[in-house]
């Protein structure tokens, strides 16, 4: 991981158009690690860690929307020379990848998303404050992917560790709350830019119902399905 005025990420490969790879809530650039690696050879991959992780010495009292993260992004292409990029994200990352585009246009060269929110996402706490218990943890870390051997003993105990933190379950509330009331059906028309949207077939989070709507939206999108693939295409499926 290097540092870049205090924006953590991670770079692999060179390129002439770089490629920069947005991860979920509870993700982190090692998300990206496979589909960095093969694709290195060719391009200049960034993964940029958002400022949402749970550590100590992150201060989570100050997030009031979704713009903050596309804020972020926006520093990050900055801070790294970045006129012009592939964006991609998954999950809230596609989210933010979304918004990044209505505002700047002209730096992003193509967009991908793969189970974006911005449209509809289900909570698997179903709305409530998660319950901290292991077996429940375990039962909503398995419903992110189709083949649940990807909800490893290691995950399963970050996420208990999150969770066990009262205050960090408030700040991510907050960032729930922040995607649900940022929907962006109305706007998607505005993207103009080639767009490659990739779905888990299997997605229960975001349904392929919603790669759908993203697809009828966005004027210049093409959509392809990934069978047996859950709403973490690059853990599950990064081939």
């Amino acid at each position: 991981m290097s540092v870049c005025d205090s924006i953590e990420y991670v770079e692999v490969g060179r390129g002439d158009i770089p490629v920069v790879l947005l991860h979920g809530l509870f993700g982190s650039p090692a998300n990206w690690r496979e589909t960095m690696r093969d694709l290195g050879g060719q391009h200049r991959l960034l993964a940029p860690q958002f400022p949402i992780d749970h550590r100590a010495g992150r201060r989570h009292t100050d997030f009031r929307s979704l713009g903050q993260l596309t804020d972020f992004v926006e520093e990050f292409f900055d801070q790294m020379g970045l006129d012009n990029a592939v964006l991609c994200g998954n999950s809230l990352g596609g989210q933010v990848a979304v918004d990044f585009c209505l505002r700047n246009p002209d730096r992003v060269d193509r967009l991908v998303i793969t189970g974006s929110a911005g449209l509809f996402e289900r909570s698997l706490s179903g709305g409530e404050r998660p319950r901290v218990c292991r077996e429940k943890i375990r039962s909503m870390t398995t419903e992110i992917f189709y083949d649940a051997k990807h909800a490893t003993e290691e995950l399963i105990d970050d996420v208990y560790r999150m969770l066990s933190d009262r205050k960090y379950v408030r700040f991510l509330l907050r960032v729930a709350k922040a995607t649900r009331d940022r929907n962006m059906k109305d706007e998607l028309w505005q993207v103009k830019l080639p767009t490659l949207i990739i779905w888990g077939k299997n997605d229960v989070i975001t349904p392929p119902s919603v790669a759908e709507e993203f697809r009828e939206g966005i004027p210049n999108a093409k959509l392809v399905y990934i069978d047996k693939c859950g709403h973490a295409p690059p853990i599950e499926q990064p081939k």
